[in-house]
């Protein structure tokens, strides 16, 4: 078993070896170091790149490649599959690749002196070629036929096909009472602290699932532990979920790596992504759209009301929907550039919701305006400012961000 660094081609392609030499030698790629990051450029030739991480797996991963490539060639899609072992003790590396030399489109990448699942994860994706990125267990516990069934809900329209536990015809097959209310429990707690990330799947500690490059390609991702999904709901710009099930299957070769510390990471990674959006580009930018809504909502208000002559009631319903309509093309070019409509129907709904969100809270701040103006006999402009301070400002941070979030299917 040869295993050592790829070696550039001194015109910058490809590795520069003898064909028959590299025929006979185990395609072993070695990692040294911290990740690259993902290119947002795919290659046409492959459609779906799917990374089987493990350690310690030397008894389980060949079964698994074999089962894999025989369920993805039947698909009619072109595809690979990227082993991305940490540097095994058991050397599942090298049990891979002697598995790999007899199929094609499967790669092993050895790691040295890095371990962590979902950092092994965004390694694969780093040097994966496909249109479509996907990760799979590599201790057998994942039913390799699933993965034609997350490929067929890979549409055009969505961005991260989720397999899980928790939908019909899902199920665990032989898990203790503890450690399912360890799981449920983990899941609360997540939706405690992530209401908006993890409530968007059934499954948010699910290890099986696909997501399309430019989702992942596009965000920071900087997950802690062994559960890359909720780094990828988090981070990414994810508008469109689906689910299939599947039935989380019992090992049959070497020992269940879940312990207290895994949990323990993914209460530290909980807290991290909890954190994360008071220091992101993304929120500043909603903020500040949202300053911008209410300082145009104020200058229309007073340039109609006070220059024109108009009445109260008049002057503050065309001054909030100035900010309403101001929001939509602000959000939509801007702060959610990534989600851009796909669709014409997508973007009326995009309209509508924002409309609804944001309208219904302007016939209430009519009302609050009318309140203090007849019975409390406040000034227009007094009135106008506090009922704009009180609900209009709550209603463009609560409403749009309902109308810019993930759609799931």
């Amino acid at each position: 078993m040869i295993d050592k660094p790829v070696e550039p081609h001194p015109g910058g392609v490809g590795p520069f070896r003898n064909p028959i030499e590299q025929a006979r030698e185990a395609p072993v790629e070695r990692v040294f170091g911290s990740n690259p990051p993902i290119d947002p450029t795919a290659d046409p030739a492959v459609h779906l790149s799917l990374v089987v991480p493990t350690f310690n797996e030397s008894a389980n991963i060949g079964q698994l490649l074999h089962s894999l490539h025989e369920v993805l060639t039947a698909t009619d899609t072109t595809f690979e599959l990227i082993v991305v072992d940490d540097d095994s003790p058991d050397q599942t590396w090298a049990a891979a690749a002697a598995v790999a030399a007899d199929l094609p489109n499967t790669r092993v990448l050895r790691r040295i002196g890095e371990s962590g699942l979902a950092t092994a994860v965004i390694c694969g994706w780093a040097h994966a070629r496909g249109t479509v990125l996907g990760v799979i267990d590599g201790d057998g516990q994942h039913p390799p036929e699933v993965a034609a069934d997350l490929l067929s809900a890979m549409d055009s329209l969505t961005d991260v096909v989720v397999a899980s536990r928790h939908v019909p015809g899902g199920g665990v097959s032989n898990w203790s009472t503890f450690r399912r209310l360890l799981s449920r429990g983990a899941q609360a707690l997540g939706l405690l602290l992530l209401p908006g990330t993890v409530g968007r799947v059934t499954d948010p500690m699910s290890g099986f699932f696909l997501v399309r490059r430019d989702v992942v390609a596009t965000a920071e991702l900087d997950p802690v532990g062994y559960k890359i999904l909720l780094e990828v709901l988090a981070r990414g710009e994810v508008r469109r979920v689906a689910e299939r099930p599947y039935v989380f299957l019992r090992r049959e070769e070497g020992e269940s790596k879940v312990s207290a510390g895994h949990y323990v990471g993914y209460l530290r990674h909980l807290m991290r992504l909890r954190l994360h959006p008071l220091r992101s580009k993304a929120l500043m930018r909603y903020l500040l759209v949202t300053v911008v809504a209410l300082v145009v909502d104020t200058a229309v208000f007073l340039w109609i009301f006070d220059r024109q002559g108009w009445n109260l009631t008049r002057s503050a319903a065309i001054a909030g929907e100035s900010g309403i309509l101001l929001t939509v093309v602000l959000h939509d070019l801007w702060t959610f550039a990534g989600r851009a409509a796909r669709s014409a129907l997508d973007r009326i709904r995009r309209l509508i919701g924002v409309q609804i969100a944001l309208g219904s809270l302007l016939v209430a701040r009519l009302l609050v305006i009318n309140v203090l103006v007849n019975w409390l006999h406040l000034r227009p402009l007094a009135a106008f400012c506090i009922a704009l301070a009180a609900i209009t400002s709550t209603s463009h941070l609560l409403g749009s961000r309902l109308t810019w979030r993930g759609v799931r299917h």
